[in-house]
This record gives C-alpha cells, sequence and structure tokens, in this order.
C-alpha cells in the first residue's frame, strides 16, 4: 500500500497585479477534512514566485478532492492569522499522481499566476511523513481572539482596495484596534498588532487626512520597529512603513531637514536591507521621492536635470504590472513638469503630459493615490489650454476636477484647492462659449445687413 505525498510547491508569476506588496506567501493545502499550510516565505528580487519543499501528505483516493490556496502575507514571523487570500484552485488527486502537475489560478491567461506541484507516492512502511515546516499550526496563535480580530480586519482591508468604500477602511481599524486592546505588551505577536493597527490608520489618513492622525500612527511604528530588532525578518519591512509615513511629513511639513536626516538614516544607512529583495527596491523609492520633494520644491537647473535622468531610468526598472510602477512614473512626471517650469521646453511639458497619464491608468479610478497625479496632469492641462486655445484640454480639465473632488470629502485640506479650479473652469468655459454665440451673432448680423443692402442695391438699379 502507498501514499500520495507533496513534496515540492512552486508558485509562479504571482507578483502582478498586487495591490501591495505583501512580505511573504504561503500555500494552504486542504483535503479529506484536513487543512496543512506550508512555511511563510518571501520571494527574491530576481524572481516572481516562490518554492516550498515542505512535505504535505494527501489522500491515497485518486478521486479525491484537494484545494490550493494561495495566500500572501504582512509578516514572516511570527504571523498573526491568516493572511491576504490571492487565489485558489480545487483539482483531483489523480490529476497530478506520479509526477509535476500545473494548476493555473486563471486557466487561459498566458504566463498568469499558477502553482506547479510535485507528488511522490510513499509506501506506507516509509517514515512518518514530515509536517509542514511552518513552526506552528493553521490555528497557531494563543489567542483566538487576536486571529480572529486580525482576520476580520485584513478582509475588511481587502475590500477596501477592491471598492473604495469608506465603511470598509473603518471596520478594518476597529478590528485592528480591538485587537490592539486586546493584545498584552509582552505577547510575541505584538509587533504585528501595532503594525496592522498603523497601517489601517495610515491607509485612512490617505483617503482622508481628517480621520485620522500622523502623530498618533507613527508611534505605533516605532514601538513595533523597537520589538523588531535587527536581524529579525520582519525588521525591514517595518522600516519602509515608518519611512513612508515620515516621508509624508516631510512633505506637508515644507521639507523640514530634520525629517529628511532621519528617513536617510532609517533607510540609506541601514544594514536590514539585502540587495536582492523587493525591500530594497522599495526602500530606494522612498529615497527617490524624497529627492524628488526636496528637488521639484527649491533645486536649480542643474538638480532638476540631474533627477530627471535618475527617474527616467527609476521607471524602466520594475517589470510591467509591479505594485509601484504608477510611484515611479508620477515622480517623472512631476520633474518633467517642474523642469518646464523652469526652461520652457514643450518637449517636457508634452511629456510630463503623457507619463502622468500611463500612471493615472494603472492606479484605480478611486485610490487616493491618485491625488498627486491629478494635480500635476491638471496644471500641464491648463498650461497647453493657455498655449493652444483647444477645448479640448479645458473639458479634460473639468473633468479632472469633478474626479478629485470626489477623492477629497468635506474638510479634506486639499478640496478647496480642486473646488476653486472645478469653479474656474467651468467660468472659462461658459465664457468661451459665450464669447463664441456673440462672434456668431455678430456674423448673422453682418451677413443679414449685407443681404439687406443687395436687395436695395437691386431694386434702385
Amino acid at each position: 500500500m502507498s501514499d500520495n505525498c507533496l513534496v515540492d510547491i512552486r508558485a509562479q508569476n504571482i507578483l502582478s497585479k498586487l495591490k501591495r506588496m505583501p512580505v511573504g506567501f504561503h500555500v494552504l493545502v486542504e483535503s479529506d477534512g484536513c487543512r496543512r499550510r506550508t512555511q511563510n516565505k518571501s520571494i527574491p528580487l530576481s524572481d516572481s514566485g516562490s518554492e516550498w519543499e515542505d512535505e504535505i501528505p494527501l489522500p491515497s483516493n485518486a478521486f479525491e478532492k484537494v484545494r490550493f490556496t494561495l495566500y500572501a502575507s504582512f509578516e514572516l514571523q511570527p504571523m498573526l492569522g491568516s493572511g491576504e487570500s490571492l487565489y485558489s484552485s480545487e483539482t483531483c488527486v489523480e490529476q497530478f499522481v506520479g509526477g509535476t502537475h500545473l494548476i493555473p489560478f486563471s486557466p487561459g491567461e498566458s504566463g498568469g499566476p499558477s502553482l506547479l506541484i510535485t507528488l511522490v507516492r510513499r509506501y506506507s512502511n516509509h517514515l512518518e511523513v514530515a509536517l509542514s515546516g511552518d513552526d506552528s499550526n493553521v490555528d497557531l496563535e494563543e489567542s483566538s481572539a487576536l486571529v480572529h480580530e486580525t482576520n476580520s480586519g485584513q478582509q475588511a482591508l481587502l475590500r477596501y482596495h477592491d471598492t473604495y468604500q469608506r465603511k470598509d477602511l473603518e471596520s478594518a481599524v476597529q478590528h485592528f484596534e480591538c485587537a490592539w486592546r486586546k493584545c498584552p505588551s509582552t505577547h510575541r505577536c505584538r509587533a504585528a498588532v501595532l503594525v496592522n493597527l498603523a497601517k489601517a490608520k495610515f491607509i485612512g489618513y490617505q483617503a482622508d487626512p481628517t480621520s485620522a492622525n500622523l502623530d498618533q500612527l507613527i508611534p505605533l511604528y516605532r514601538e513595533a520597529l523597537g520589538l523588531r530588532l535587527p536581524g529579525h525578518p520582519d525588521r525591514p519591512a517595518t522600516l519602509l512603513l515608518l519611512a513612508r509615513a515620515l516621508l509624508i511629513c516631510y512633505e506637508q511639513q515644507g521639507c523640514d531637514e530634520s525629517i529628511a536626516d532621519e528617513i536617510n538614516e532609517l533607510v540609506s544607512k541601514s544594514r536590514d536591507f539585502s540587495e536582492d529583495t523587493h525591500e530594497r527596491r522599495a526602500a530606494n523609492l522612498v529615497l527617490e521621492t524624497l529627492e524628488r520633494y526636496r528637488i521639484v520644491k527649491s533645486g536649480g537647473l542643474e538638480e532638476i536635470d540631474g533627477l530627471v535622468h535618475k527617474l527616467e531610468v527609476s521607471a524602466r526598472v520594475p517589470p510591467d504590472g509591479y505594485f509601484d510602477v504608477s510611484q515611479r512614473l508620477i515622480n517623472l512626471s512631476t520633474s518633467l513638469w517642474r523642469r518646464y517650469e523652469k526652461r520652457g521646453e514643450l518637449d517636457d511639458l508634452n511629456r510630463s503630459l503623457d507619463i502622468n497619464k500611463q500612471a493615472l491608468q494603472r492606479l484605480p479610478a478611486y485610490d487616493p493615490d491618485r491625488l498627486p497625479g491629478l494635480r500635476t496632469l491638471g496644471a500641464a492641462l491648463w498650461k497647453l489650454f493657455e498655449l493652444r486655445r483647444d477645448l479640448s484640454y479645458l473639458r479634460e480639465l473639468i473633468a479632472l476636477d469633478e474626479e478629485a473632488s470626489q477623492l477629497t470629502p468635506e474638510g479634506h485640506p486639499e478640496r478647496p484647492y480642486w473646488v476653486t479650479n472645478y469653479k474656474s473652469h467651468r467660468a472659462e468655459m461658459l465664457e468661451y462659449f459665450g464669447n463664441t454665440a456673440f462672434e456668431a451673432r455678430k456674423y448673422d448680423e453682418a451677413i443679414a445687413q449685407y443681404s439687406e443692402a443687395v436687395k436695395v442695391l437691386r431694386s434702385s438699379s
């Protein structure tokens, strides 16, 4: 008698179309009432997948169903909750008995996400199959209440990223706050609880700065960083989250150099980032964005030229569909616009416009991250309208103002800017049509006067 056993699982092409970058991935295997999870592993920068060599027993019945679910996790160790379910597929054991089998999560999509499964048959006198390499079972945490609140919060956050409904974001914050209140300061998952709450509040702040306070969420990141000492697998991701929050402070506080120094200390001088990692790439993007803020605000032409060249290279670094491409394009577009303001070359204006549109096409319609791109796009369109008096630019501007107004609720600090723009552009449109109508009336009156004069001349001749 023999038993089936998975000995290798490889997830392929799983990085594209992600709305946020996880720190790790794992696979949940369900069959015959049993649930088994692989180790939680990160993905090298040079790869688009992850591989597990965990041995997982499967039913000996060839017709038994097996479900594979790929999860993203937002901490590596210890992991709190299940993470975010990305893809799922079900198949019969007989489909991959005796070799390697490809399980596509999106059948018919070439190069789409998939699992490559290798299965072997073990004889019954073989040593007992080793458990999954994960250091704990599926429901591993000491406190089931923490797991419940965390999973509920992640599910609400996932719904928010799908539909951008404020109620889902508020629900996520409430669940994470509940987990935070229930989590003792000495709990091994304390850092994960702090980071989850801080991230949800930060997303809320981006959507509506009146709903959260950076001065309240930044200490949560700092406390988590203090718990994840150098060498901890989740320290690089925590450093990045803190640096991104400080980056917003830097921009809002007029490029305060003390904040810039702290960001550089966290990201540039840190030895926590290995070169071949997504965290290192994301850290470089933080530094590029920091440099863009400073140079666009106060840099000279020579500095702007150097920045544009650097950002052109950066925009070509990540693969198509990678989650941070839009930010890289917005950095480049904003810098080109600033160079146009300094030098006045139309090529910079046109390139800024085109690149900005590419960036916005990659962001969902209700994503608050669209606002910086919309600001630069609006400035470029208005300049083109002034130069060419082409009504299509004005129409595009009004549509853009309406979109931005949807992203800036009452109380949002940018709402007055967009409301004023909308009124101004509408007035310009009305004036344009008013002048056109006036000119048309003058033309009609002139034709009528000419026709009357011709009649008079003919009657007198």
